[in-house]
């Protein structure tokens, strides 16, 4: 496939958050692919990409998830659901401990109706285990994150802004303890990363992998020692949604 000059794949050439806003809200808008099913693509892609990558040594791996209450977290989710579908095609769901999926907060915080939709399906699949941080429970969840093999990072996305608050700024720090001891795939950005500069206003999960969604976001291209390998996936979105916006 052809590269442009920053060796960026041709059809995912870089743009800005307020970019990718206005060409998912086309693609709902103008073409009817409701953001839902956009959400569904991307978690699948995130599915995807772990089960290609790890291939059967993926059933032996401890996953966790680690969401947000927006998009991002529920990419995440999705993508969850997807991984539990595979793994429980390997064995049966009861044996299936290895995936963990963490909110950070009441599943009332969620924020967007899609991630809201994707939260109360997944409250009712058993074969993965579920916490909703509470005052009781935070050292379980850092005694998960550390005993992972794999971290999903779905904590914060593009919509970034200035110093991040506990307890999220606590789990990014848990987090990236864990570097070089489990696989860091984070979902569109690395949390805490500015999509569009690159910058970190306070800190950030430093990625091995990151998956972005139909264009790479600039400020990955500007940072990519907290990026690690940038993987630009395609979601359905009609190339026709980034008219009058590219």
């Amino acid at each position: 496939m052809r590269k442009d000059n920053h060796g960026v794949e041709k059809g995912f050439e870089p743009i800005t958050s307020q970019q990718m806003y206005k060409i998912e809200d086309n693609g709902e808008r103008v073409f009817g692919l409701k953001k839902l099913l956009m959400m569904e693509n991307a978690g699948s892609r995130v599915a995807d990409f772990l089960i290609d990558l790890f291939k059967d040594d993926l059933e032996k791996k401890k996953i966790v998830s680690v969401c947000g209450f927006g998009n991002n977290g529920g990419d995440a989710i999705v993508a969850t659901r997807h991984l539990s579908a595979f793994l429980s095609s390997k064995f049966t769901a009861q044996r299936n401990n290895g995936l963990v999926l963490v909110l950070l907060g009441k599943p009332d915080q969620i924020k967007t109706e899609e991630s809201k939709v994707n939260w109360n399906t997944i409250e009712k699949i058993d074969s993965i285990k579920k916490l909703c941080l509470n005052a009781q429970n935070i050292k379980d969840i850092q005694t998960e994150v550390e005993n992972s093999d794999i971290i999903i990072d779905g904590l914060i996305g593009t919509g970034i802004k200035g110093a991040i608050k506990e307890p999220f700024s606590k789990m990014i720090d848990t987090i990236n303890q864990q570097k070089s001891k489990s696989f860091i795939f984070s979902v569109d950005i690395p949390s805490g990363l500015n999509p569009d500069n690159g910058e970190i206003y306070d800190k950030s999960v430093k990625a091995d992998s990151t998956i972005t969604f139909h264009r790479i976001k600039i400020g990955l291209l500007k940072n990519t020692e907290y990026c690690g390998e940038i993987h630009p996936v395609k979601i359905g979105i009609p190339i026709e949604a980034e008219m009058e916006v590219l």
